[in-house]
């Protein structure tokens, strides 16, 4: 980061390869808080047996930085190796405090963050860094991102009806390509779904 100049970072958690929905919310933390660049940081520990093996979720990152898609300069990938707790709230303090450690200024706490199913609400990681308070590094909260079809847009929000909207997850991305199907562009772009 001190090479790159680097002061305000937001590190970015995952264990699935790229879809839009995580594209969106990155790209909104990092224009949204003046970020200077963006932590893509991997889980390349052991996996539960449906989840994207470690080397095709760093290659998917890879080919966004290869292709251009992200913005010049601004996105380091780093591999985090560890593997998921699926703790909810609790693995979502524990990876930011990794984050911490490695330099970041931000991080991203998506809506179910490193959670299972529906076990956690989607407030609880909210909750609990509201609860602990200051921990030296600034999280950024997000709710759902989906498509919608009436705006041809990602959004959070933006009043059509919920049958208007695509939801997106990495969830989703691994059962359509269980099912043998495409990756609509909507969900994944073209050159990641090439690529898987």
């Amino acid at each position: 980061f001190e090479q790159k100049n680097w002061f305000r970072v937001v590190g970015f958690h995952t264990r699935n390869v790229i879809h839009r929905g995580h594209e969106f919310i990155q790209m909104r933390a990092l224009e949204n808080h003046h970020c200077d660049g963006l932590f893509i940081s991997p889980v390349v520990g052991p996996k539960k047996k449906d989840d994207f093996q470690a080397e095709i979720v760093l290659n998917s990152y890879q080919i966004m930085v290869d292709f251009k898609l992200y913005p010049k300069n601004r996105v380091l990938i780093g591999a985090f190796t560890t593997y998921s707790r699926y703790a909810g709230p609790r693995e979502a303090v524990f990876t930011a405090l990794c984050r911490k450690n490695f330099g970041c200024s931000h991080f991203v706490i998506g809506r179910d963050h490193t959670g299972v199913q529906d076990f956690y609400p989607p407030d609880a990681s909210a909750r609990l860094f509201d609860k602990i308070g200051d921990m030296g590094i600034i999280p950024i909260f997000f709710d759902e991102v989906s498509y919608c079809e009436s705006c041809k847009a990602h959004r959070m929000s933006c009043g059509h009806s919920d049958a208007e909207f695509h939801q997106i997850s990495g969830s989703k991305v691994r059962k359509i390509i269980g099912e043998g199907t495409p990756l609509p562009p909507w969900l994944i772009r073209e050159e990641i779904s090439e690529f898987l």
